[in-house]
């Protein structure tokens, strides 16, 4: 069998990503947690602005509170549900990966990273400091009034008047926070190979026929719909309803 290019493999992987969006957001325990979290802080971040809304800027203090409060409990839905950005289940993307935001700007799947990367950049620990320190140390935004800068630039300022070496640590955490994203913004195909067997020509008909059950269809009926003429059909409803629920259920994080 010959094997995938480097191309064809990343589009396999922003599709794999895809549906590990569409399981997820279908999950009735994810969906509480973001409400939860919504219900939380949805009037903060309506008041000075969501994490992914790159034309607000927190001032010292909201900046302070979503480090300390904000980010902690993020991380821990991101981490349980092996996501990069805790987003509304009703959000859908392209299957190219992408979400349209505002005039100059693109969200991309929460989905689209590994186990290991979950919930990393909401690990602000390393830049909670003292107030005294905080107002002394925050790094100064560069970013233009107008128009969008290229995600591969950072520029910023340091007062060269703090010793080097929290210069160096601040530096350093600042790169290490954006570099992750822009990593995830721009993922380059890794030479493992996949953990599980692909089924990206069965996963449509595994959420159809989950979609369908949720809105009260017998699985004769499915069957009739996603496999006409079939001598199985009943049973290959039940059978795609069940793979659904099992991916749903976070099989989806297997997904490779």
């Amino acid at each position: 069998m010959p094997q995938n290019t480097p191309h064809q493999e990343l589009k396999e992987r922003q599709l794999i990503a895809w549906y590990k969006w569409e399981f997820l957001r279908r999950n009735a325990e994810y969906g509480r947690d973001y409400k939860e979290f919504m219900r939380d802080f949805g009037g903060w971040f309506r008041k000075h602005g969501y994490w992914y809304d790159q034309t607000k800027v927190f001032d010292r203090e909201a900046l302070q509170f979503f480090m300390a409060v904000i980010a902690p409990k993020a991380k821990m839905i991101c981490e349980r549900w092996q996501i990069i950005d805790p987003f509304s289940p009703k959000w859908d993307f392209e299957k190219s990966g992408s979400r349209r935001f505002k005039r100059y700007f693109v969200l991309s799947l929460p989905t689209n990273c590994h186990k290991e990367d979950a919930g990393r950049v909401w690990d602000l620990s390393d830049f909670l400091l003292s107030e005294k320190e905080f107002h002394k140390t925050l790094v100064k935004s560069t970013r233009p009034k107008r128009g969008p800068r290229p995600d591969h630039e950072l520029t910023v300022e340091f007062d060269l008047r703090h010793p080097l070496d929290r210069l160096l640590r601040m530096s350093t955490d600042l790169i290490k926070t954006r570099k992750a994203v822009y990593d995830r913004m721009h993922p380059v195909v890794p030479e493992a190979t996949p953990a599980v067997r692909r089924r990206l020509d069965l996963y449509e008909i595994y959420l159809r026929a989950w979609d369908l059950r949720e809105d009260h269809n017998t699985f004769a009926n499915i069957g009739q719909r996603l496999f006409p003429d079939q001598a199985t059909a009943t049973q290959r409803a039940l059978d795609s309803f069940r793979r659904a629920k099992k991916l749903i259920e976070g099989g989806y994080k297997e997904l490779r």
